[in-house]
């Protein structure tokens, strides 16, 4: 009779604690694929926010797929999923499919074979920078039109001025974000991943949407990544709808003059 106690024991001690959260992890839709198609890579257990995807070699130090790379944003669930492209590896194979959050901390891999790729015969690993490249300039442009004055999505562009001053060039992955205060949350689709050579300098132009109906300052926080290194860059807006508050003014006025004229009533009639 000993053991069932046991047993609802053990069942209750579980229950109070919890079955420890599963850690990130990354499945791919099939084990073998061919330069050029497209595998489906699926996603749990994440935290929210973006995340790149790429097919890299296995060695260490990795070197991965850039130009077929992915980014997506995932929501609060850590859910979610997205095509990638079959490229070989600068370093050839044998590969895998690796996610990692754009700060690195987070990171995990599932094997992908690639049909007919092979190391290059005397391939040697090329030298990399180790940070992002260096913000020469930044700016806002106001890109709005005549209906963000009347609670229509207010539009701006962040305009970014990088030189890579490395003597390797310089992988960059992306992540920006908009709202108000100091931590904003909006989402701000970034570009796609790209390389900077050395000495190369190059504009950015990152297309923000400010919500309708956007009333007062707003903060865009941008994250430059090159090898888990980060260079912040933070911008400030502001918009007022004045067409939408001219419209309610009159509205107010209006209304006002309605009622005072009920108010008033009839005049009374005298004999």
């Amino acid at each position: 009779m000993r053991l069932p106690t046991y047993a609802l024991a053990l069942v209750a001690a579980l229950a109070l604690t919890g079955a420890p959260e599963p850690g990130p992890r990354v499945s791919v839709d099939r084990a073998e694929a061919k330069p050029g198609e497209q595998v489906l890579v699926r996603l749990t257990g994440w935290p929210g926010g973006t995340v790149l995807i790429e097919l890299c070699g296995a060695d260490t130090p990795a070197r991965c797929a850039v130009d077929s790379s992915a980014q997506i944003h995932l929501p609060a669930s850590g859910g979610g999923g997205a095509p990638l492209a079959v490229a070989v590896p600068p370093g050839g194979c044998p590969c895998q499919v690796r996610v990692t959050t754009l700060d690195t901390r987070l990171s995990a891999t599932a094997p992908l074979a690639v049909t007919g790729a092979l190391p290059p015969a005397g391939d040697t690993a090329r030298q990399a920078a180790t940070r992002p490249p260096t913000v020469i300039a930044a700016h806002l442009e106001r890109a709005d039109s005549w209906t963000a004055y009347f609670g229509a999505p207010a539009r701006r562009t962040l305009v970014l001025r990088l030189r890579n001053e490395q003597s390797a060039p310089a992988t960059v992955a992306w992540s920006f974000s908009v709202g108000r205060g100091p931590d904003p949350t909006g989402f701000v689709t970034p570009p796609e991943p790209d390389e900077f050579a050395v000495g190369e300098e190059r504009e950015i132009r990152v297309p923000v949407t400010l919500p309708a109906l956007a009333v007062g300052d707003y903060q865009i926080h941008g994250e430059i990544v090159t090898a888990g290194a980060t260079s912040r860059v933070t911008a400030s807006t502001d918009h007022q709808p004045w067409g939408l508050a001219g419209i309610l003014g009159l509205v107010t006025i209006a209304l006002a003059a309605v009622a005072l004229r009920r108010g008033r009533g009839p005049h009374p009639h005298v004999s």
